[in-house]
This record gives C-alpha cells, sequence and structure tokens, in this order.
C-alpha cells in the first residue's frame, strides 16, 4: 500500500465527476475483478492460458455503458451505442488487455513504488486546487466501491502494459525513404520568415512521420499477438 500517497489528508467537500470515466476507462483494460470464484462454465473468454470469467465481462460492461451515459449526459456524444457494439468492444478491450499483459510479463517489465505513485498523484481527479489529496483519494474511490489497494494494483498493470507498448514503439524508426519524403514535402511549403520556425516546423513532420509509423507499428504488433494467441469467445454467455 502506497503509504506515501494517503498520508496527510486534507479535506475537500466536492465529488469529481469525471472519475466515473477514468474508473470506467481503467477497470475495462484491467486484469479484472479480484476474488470472483470461477467455474467451467463461467469462463467467457479465454486468451492462450488467460481466462475471463462472464462476472468480470459482467462489470466491464456495465463500467462501459455508465461511461457512455455519462459521456451523453455532458453532451460528448449525442446518440446511444447499440448494445452489440458495446459488448464487442468490451470483449476486444479485454482481449487486448491481456495480450499486452502477457507481452509485459515476457518482456519482463517492472513498474516500480515510486512510478506507480507518481502515475497516481497526477490524476486531476484526485487533486485539490492542484495537489494530490489523499482523502479525497480514499473517498472517491470509496464512492466507485474500490479500495486504494485494488485501483493500486490495477493501476500497476495498465503501467506494465503501457511500458510494453511503448517498447514496442520505441523499436519502430523512419527509413531513410521516409525521412527523405518528409523533407521532400516540407520542402513544398513556403519557407517560413524566421530560420527558428523552419527548424521547428521540420522537427515537428519529422516527429508526426514517426509517430505515424510506430502506430501503424503497434497495431501490426498487436494484430500479430492475436493471430498466434489461440482465442476463444462463448458469444451465448455475452
Amino acid at each position: 500500500m502506497l503509504k506515501v500517497i494517503r498520508e496527510s489528508a486534507i479535506e475537500r467537500p466536492w465529488f469529481y465527476r469525471t472519475l466515473m470515466v477514468l474508473i470506467a476507462a481503467v477497470f475495462v483494460v484491467t486484469m479484472g475483478w479480484w476474488g470472483f470464484e470461477e467455474n467451467k462454465e463461467d469462463i467467457i473468454v479465454r486468451v492462450g492460458d488467460d481466462k475471463v470469467s462472464r462476472t468480470e465481462y459482467l462489470q466491464a460492461y456495465k463500467r462501459l455503458t455508465e461511461q457512455y451515459r455519462f459521456l451523453k449526459q455532458e453532451g460528448v456524444i449525442s446518440t446511444d451505442v447499440p448494445e452489440d457494439q458495446l459488448k464487442q468492444q468490451v470483449i476486444d478491450q479485454l482481449i487486448e488487455s491481456r495480450l499486452w499483459s502477457r507481452v509485459a510479463r515476457e518482456m519482463g517489465v517492472v513498474v516500480t513504488v515510486n512510478e506507480l505513485r507518481d502515475s497516481i498523484v497526477k490524476i486531476p481527479a484526485f487533486q485539490n486546487n492542484g495537489k494530490f489529496d489523499p482523502e479525497l483519494y480514499k473517498r472517491v474511490l470509496a464512492q466507485n466501491q474500490l479500495t486504494p489497494e485494488q485501483f493500486e494494483a490495477v493501476q500497476r498493470a495498465e503501467l506494465m502494459r503501457e511500458k510494453a507498448r511503448m517498447l514496442v514503439r520505441e523499436s519502430v524508426a523512419p527509413t531513410a525513404d521516409e525521412l527523405a519524403m518528409a523533407q521532400a514535402i516540407l520542402a513544398s511549403q513556403p519557407t517560413p520568415a524566421v530560420p527558428m520556425q523552419d527548424s521547428a516546423q521540420t522537427d515537428r513532420a519529422l516527429q508526426a512521420v514517426l509517430r505515424q509509423k510506430q502506430q501503424r507499428a503497434l497495431l501490426a504488433y498487436q494484430e500479430g499477438l492475436r493471430a498466434r494467441t489461440p482465442i476463444s469467445v462463448r458469444r451465448e454467455l455475452m
């Protein structure tokens, strides 16, 4: 337990509504709830040796539904998402989380206590006047039926997955042809009046080329994971 996070309580009298979105997003991509009994008839998804119980699926589906309801109330989206689409989205996210957790384990990814603490204290939903509030942290989690230990385990698992994704992204670099193409596109554009602007524009263009290639590589890697990992879904349980 991260004692350093939960010490020095400061009272805050309001609830940060946007945490519902945060909790929903986090739980949809996690390894699931702890302590549920699983039996052979309750397994809805198998990803290699990993299993997803129907209870976990239903919890994830409920939270995703709440997330979309909140977004609609806030005017972010204007229409309801079809139920079949929501169910498939939950299944895809649960499969994706397990695939990347598997990669993280194989890579030997480790998340330190400091990394975990720093990621949590930066979440705006847990801050009061720009500063992490330990009491608000515990209170908001309690209102979402979570203990700090549960949330920290979820957060650690997601950080491990993100580290694995980062390692895949950083293994990719633009080729000479891709850099030349980016330079040619820049050369065809009007030259800025200020040289420093020209340099900054070049850097941004090259970074954009790199990000696009990294994203393509990440998606291809993930598709490769799915292709070589035995995955089964019992759709009658959805």
